[in-house]
């Protein structure tokens, strides 16, 4: 049974996923915003609805939480409606994220590669250390269910800085990807939630910035900061720390 208020609607893509259930958990605890209901082909839960097999229907946001298997079909079939859009999923490809920021429709697109908070600032710590270290390099760790390698956290914190040439760690086992000039090794164990570690290094000295997360509950943080800027976000938002930049004082 759906608890419809005075707030906005969202629908939750990969609702029956983990992220998905602990997202729909915090909306519900909200009075500015309602489930409406969810779009997952695993979904049997029937306290939302499943618009999965819908032909059309409405919602004031869709929040994407996706697999990465899926995620880039179902940004093809947003980009035809009209919904404004949260998009938390990894594994946007480049063709994805480029035909989110040229949408030239009238609605809010927010895609936020990593809701946690500590991720958000490493990336702008780690934009700021690129400019005076010569050589980076990032090792990221996730659980073994996580299918794209390296994760769109890496990707997207190698697209971000500047490196004149990375430097090879030996005997690492792990998968290595090369993403703008950076070295990026991925491991996938159930031991691991998500942890990453981004390595600078100069003629000098090396500085190394790490972070963990140990409970998904990490997310909440971020994705409670879009829900509460939502209104004065502009038209397409990309990142957390675009967020929350304002937040650091050096």
């Amino acid at each position: 049974m759906v608890n419809e208020n005075s707030g906005k609607s969202i629908i939750i893509s990969g609702g029956a996923g983990k992220m998905g259930e602990l997202v729909s958990e915090y909306i519900s605890t909200r009075q500015d915003y309602f489930i409406k209901g969810i779009y997952d082909p695993s979904y049997r839960d029937e306290k939302y609805p499943n618009f999965f097999k819908s032909e059309s229907f409405e919602a004031d946001i869709i929040v994407e939480f996706s697999s990465s298997e899926f995620i880039n079909e179902n940004i093809n079939r947003w980009l035809k409606t009209n919904f404004n859009l949260i998009i938390g999923s990894s594994g946007l490809s480049d063709e994805s994220i480029d035909k989110l920021e040229k949408d030239t429709k009238d609605r809010k697109i927010i895609v936020i590669p990593n809701f946690s908070i500590g991720a958000a600032f490493q990336k702008l710590f780690a934009i700021s250390l690129s400019e005076e270290f010569s050589s980076i390099q990032v090792i990221e760790k996730h659980h073994a269910n996580k299918k794209d390698a390296p994760s769109g956290t890496a990707i997207d914190l190698a697209n971000s800085i500047n490196s004149i040439e990375t430097f090879e760690i030996e005997n690492l086992e792990a998968v290595k990807n090369v993403v703008n000039n950076i070295n990026v090794y991925s491991y996938r164990d159930e031991k691991y939630m998500a942890e990453q570690v981004v390595y600078f290094k100069n003629e000098f000295e090396s500085f190394n910035l790490e972070h963990r997360v140990f409970d998904r509950k990490a997310y909440l943080y971020g994705f409670k900061t879009v829900l509460d800027n939502f209104d004065i976000l502009k038209k397409y938002t990309f990142g957390l720390e675009s967020i929350i930049l304002q937040k650091i004082k050096i």
